[in-house]
Formats: C-alpha cells, sequence, structure tokens
C-alpha cells in the first residue's frame, strides 16, 4: 500500500461543541484513513461528496441548501438505517452504542426513565431490534455477502482531486475487498424489495450509478488498481431477503456521464458565484411524458 494512503490516527480528538476540523486538514498528504469519526467525514464542506453532486445535478440552488443543512433531520427510517449498518459492518461499536429500550411505546413512563438512564446511547426500541437482527441473521446465511463484509476493510475515508476540475472529492465505501486480483467495494442499501427487477429500478431512482461511478474512480485514484462495485440490498420486514448485484458496465458508463455532468455543473457554479433554481430564465417547459399504464 502506498504512502498515500498510509494508515495514521488523529493526533488529538475532536472537542465538543468546537468547529470541526476539514478533511483537507485532517488528511494532508495522505488520502485515505480508517479513523474518520462518521460526525467529521459528514460535517465536510471542503469536499464534495455523492450526495452533494446529485443535489447539484438536481439543480446548483439545491446543492447550496444541502451545504447549508436545510431539511437536514434525521427520520426514523434514517436512524434505522445507520443502525444496521453499524450492526453488519461495525458490530462492536454497535454493542457499545446501542442499547434496546424494554418497551416500544415511547409515551410510556418506563421508556422515558430508559432514556434518561441512558441519555449517552442510542435507543432501539424491541421493534427496531428485531428488524435489524433479522436483517444480521439474513445476511449471515448469504454465503457471499457474509464473506465479503468478513473480510473486507469497512468505513475506510477517501478523498483525491479531480484532475479536469481541481474540485476536492471524498467517498467512504461501507466495506473495501482488497486481496483480489480485482478488488470488491461493497455498498449496503436497505430497501423494500431486493428482487433483481425491483432494485434496477431502486437504482435508476436513487442514482446509484451515479455513486458507483464517483466511487470507483476515487478508488482507482487513491489505490492505482481496479475495483468491482457491488451492491447488498436488504428488505428491511420479514422475511428481510437479501441479494448480491454487481454493477454493469452500462450502468456504470452512465454514472460516469452523470459524474462529469455534475461536476462541470458545480465548476460553473464556483467560477460565476451563480448557484440558480429550475428555469432561472423563467421558461415554459412541456412534461416530458411517457405513460407506464396501458388503457
Amino acid at each position: 500500500m502506498s504512502a498515500a494512503v498510509a494508515i495514521a490516527a488523529v493526533s488529538e480528538p475532536v472537542v465538543a461543541d468546537a468547529p470541526l476540523p476539514s478533511l483537507l486538514d485532517i488528511f494532508g498528504q495522505l488520502h485515505c484513513r480508517p479513523d474518520i469519526p462518521n460526525e467529521v467525514y459528514h460535517a465536510d464542506r471542503s469536499c464534495v461528496s455523492v450526495s452533494g453532486l446529485k443535489e447539484i445535478l438536481r439543480s446548483p440552488a439545491h446543492f447550496q441548501a444541502y451545504l447549508q443543512g436545510a431539511n437536514r433531520k434525521e427520520t426514523s427510517a434514517m436512524f434505522l438505517g445507520t443502525a444496521v449498518h453499524t450492526r453488519l459492518l461495525e458490530p462492536h461499536l454497535y454493542a457499545s452504542e446501542y442499547v434496546v429500550a424494554p418497551i416500544s411505546d415511547k409515551r410510556l413512563k418506563a421508556y422515558k426513565e430508559f432514556e434518561i438512564a441512558n441519555a449517552n446511547k442510542k435507543i432501539l426500541t424491541p421493534d427496531q431490534m428485531a428488524v435489524i437482527e433479522g436483517i444480521a441473521q439474513s445476511v449471515s446465511q448469504h454465503t457471499s455477502a457474509d464473506t465479503l463484509l468478513r473480510a473486507g476493510l469497512v468505513e475506510h475515508s477517501i478523498i483525491w482531486q479531480d484532475e479536469e476540475t481541481g474540485i476536492w472529492l471524498k467517498i467512504r465505501p461501507d466495506c473495501l475487498c482488497v486481496d483480489f486480483d480485482t478488488g470488491i467495494c461493497l455498498d449496503v442499501k436497505k430497501t423494500t424489495d431486493a428482487s433483481k427487477q425491483a432494485f434496477k429500478w431502486a437504482c435508476d431512482r436513487y442514482l446509484y450509478d451515479l455513486q458507483a461511478a464517483v466511487y470507483l474512480e476515487g478508488l482507482r485514484q487513491v489505490f492505482k488498481r481496479d475495483f468491482d462495485f457491488v451492491f447488498l440490498p436488504i428488505e428491511e420486514e420479514a422475511p428481510y431477503g437479501c441479494a448480491l448485484y454487481g454493477a454493469p458496465d452500462d450502468m456504470l458508463q452512465d454514472g460516469k456521464r452523470l459524474f462529469r455532468k455534475a461536476m462541470r455543473g458545480l465548476k460553473q457554479c464556483r467560477d460565476s458565484g451563480l448557484w440558480p433554481s429550475y428555469q432561472p430564465d423563467g421558461d415554459y417547459e412541456l412534461l416530458d411524458w411517457r405513460p407506464r399504464r396501458n388503457y
């Protein structure tokens, strides 16, 4: 492994309520680190994430709102998704950070007392715990998925500078398996339907092609080798079905086109200082209507 991806410890802990350091300040000459806290990674604005690129594709105004924290509120679905990721990828942290309440009804006195007694913990309801353990059991029974999760490097933060635009980017792969001729970047997705056709629709709706392309570009830049991008979608209801799907070449090519479009758009906005929303010139357009129904 090159010096660019050397492992180093953060010299000082982050002080509560102090401004969080930027990734560019923390990394120095490094490009890959295993020790960046999740809150530091997500609070950073010196590097652009896939989430940011999705917003710039929506509109520059939405990207600015994203940077300023507008609409950034953790939903119960997001909380559960984070818990699932932690359970699968970092079980030692899951055991130390999460506790299960004796009851699910948060209005009852017993729950409120438990909440006070565990103020420094992330509290799961029994129902949430059942979902998480059901998912974990399902994944453990998928031989290939279980093997990759056990063999990989989890939650490493990676940064690099885009050659064309000079913009710094960041990624945080769920799991990297490097002990193969071609590496594997494994991404866990909580979903309602992990069947092949349904997940293909989810990939299109949530721009997972963009994510795969950006991640593979970052990994090539930093590790100087090729990786395959593999999705692990997991259903959030019993029987918690899961599957492994590799990102095909045509999907990656679509993602690359979106990637370059987003980067060029972001560069243009930074150069001009203009961050317009939809139809900045007050245009009038017809909807691009492709009915899905047969009458």
